[in-house]
C-alpha cells in the first residue's frame, strides 16, 4: 500500500518526464488530457472572473487558451512537479504567474479567487477531500470551480481502480484512485460548495461546475 508521499513522488518522477514533450504533440497517453481544455474553456464563458486558478496546471497549456481568449485577466497555474513549472515559466504569459505547490495544500489566503479550474490532475490526489476544502476557502463568494477527471459506471471505476491503477503504479504513473460523481458530489457538500453541474461525458470524462 502506497502512503500519500509516495503517490506524490511517483507523480513528480512520472510528469518531470511529460515535461520535456506535454506541449510537443507527440505527448502520447497525455495528447488525450488536450481534449478537455476547450471545453473547460466554453465554461468559463459562462460566468464572470477576474482571478483564476488553475490547479495541476503542467506546463500552462490551459491557461494559455485563456490568455489568448481573455487577455485582461489574471492567473495563477500550481503544479507539484517544479520541471512542469519551469517550462510554464518560460512561456512569459502576460498577466500570469506559476509556481510550484501542492494542490491538497493550496497557498493562497482566502477569498482569493473567482474561478478555480482542475483537468485531469484530480486522480493524482491522495486526499481529494483536502483539495476541495482548499478550493473553498480560497474562491471568493460564488466563485466557481470547473472540474474535470475520469469516471464512469461503478464496474468500470472498479476495474480502473483495482486492476488499471496497480498496473499503471508498475510503470510509473502516479495515479491514485478514479471517483464517482456521487462521491464527488459529496465531496462538494462536505466543503460546502453547491453543485451546478456534473455530468458523466462521453470518454469516460466527468465534468463538474460548483459554486461557493
Amino acid at each position: 500500500m502506497f502512503t500519500e508521499q509516495k503517490y506524490k513522488d511517483l507523480s513528480i518522477k512520472e510528469f518531470t518526464k511529460a515535461a520535456e514533450v506535454y506541449d510537443s504533440g507527440h505527448a502520447g497517453v497525455y495528447e488525450m488530457c488536450k481534449d478537455d481544455y476547450p471545453l473547460v474553456l466554453e465554461e468559463l464563458k459562462k460566468y464572470p472572473f477576474q482571478e483564476l486558478l488553475d490547479v495541476g496546471c503542467g506546463t500552462g497549456p490551459m491557461i494559455e487558451l485563456l490568455v489568448k481568449e481573455f487577455p485582461d485577466r489574471n492567473y495563477t497555474g500550481i503544479d507539484l512537479t517544479p520541471r512542469m513549472i519551469e517550462v510554464a515559466q518560460e512561456k512569459k504569459l502576460a498577466h500570469t504567474k506559476f509556481l510550484v505547490g501542492d494542490s491538497e495544500n493550496l497557498p493562497f489566503a482566502e477569498n482569493t479567487f473567482d474561478a478555480v479550474i482542475c483537468t485531469n490532475s484530480f486522480h493524482h490526489y491522495p486526499n481529494p477531500q483536502a483539495f476541495i476544502n482548499g478550493v473553498a476557502r480560497v474562491l471568493k463568494k460564488s466563485g466557481k470551480l470547473v472540474l474535470r477527471d475520469y469516471t464512469s459506471n461503478n464496474f468500470m471505476i472498479w476495474l480502473m481502480n483495482h486492476i488499471e491503477m496497480p498496473l499503471a503504479h508498475l510503470g510509473g504513473h502516479g495515479d491514485v484512485r478514479i471517483y464517482s460523481c456521487m462521491e464527488v458530489r459529496k465531496m462538494c457538500e462536505t466543503a460546502g460548495l453547491k453543485v451546478i453541474k456534473l455530468e458523466r461525458q462521453k470518454g469516460f470524462r466527468m465534468h463538474l461546475v460548483a459554486e461557493k
